[in-house]
């Protein structure tokens, strides 16, 4: 990786869904329980918010404490002390510091690993409707045979 920032997908996340059933009108103050690396436990408050659907119902949301923007998915900061979102964390995704063709392999070999999950019966997937094949079967296929194409260049 070509960037010293942290990347999301190795960084300790919490997602709103997984405490929505905490979450209301009434209580906006979410309590959560971090530990840190020694192993124990201190009381984590986290400031919540529940926007209105246009059918109805409502959805929760995060409110970041620096930003105070709506956020669906907080990340602990490197001490381990504080929930942010992602842009108050200083986090990128994997995409956005990989380059070239890295980013390409990258791309290639997680396609291929999903492809692999669907043909194994992992992941269910509809191959075919009314007999003829679905456009994201095709998508599979084609993303499996770069995958191996390039899997060949690049391993020998």
């Amino acid at each position: 990786m070509s960037s010293n920032k942290r990347v999301v997908e190795t960084t300790p996340q919490i997602s709103v869904s997984s405490i929505k059933s905490l979450v209301s009108y009434r209580h906006p103050v979410a309590q959560l329980s971090l530990t840190d690396s020694r192993g124990n436990q201190m009381p984590y408050f986290v400031n919540t918010v529940r926007t209105k659907c246009y059918f109805g119902g409502s959805r929760p949301w995060f409110k970041c404490v620096l930003c105070a923007k709506r956020v669906g998915m907080l990340y602990l900061n490197e001490t381990g002390t504080h929930l942010r979102c992602r842009e108050c964390s200083n986090l990128r995704y994997i995409s956005q510091v990989t380059g070239g063709s890295s980013r390409l392999l990258v791309r290639c070999f997680d396609a291929e690993e999903r492809a692999g999950a669907v043909f194994d019966g992992m992941q269910r997937v509809k191959f075919f409707h009314k007999g003829q094949p679905t456009r994201r079967f095709k998508r599979l296929l084609v993303n499996k045979q770069k995958a191996e194409h390039l899997s060949r260049y690049f391993v020998g």
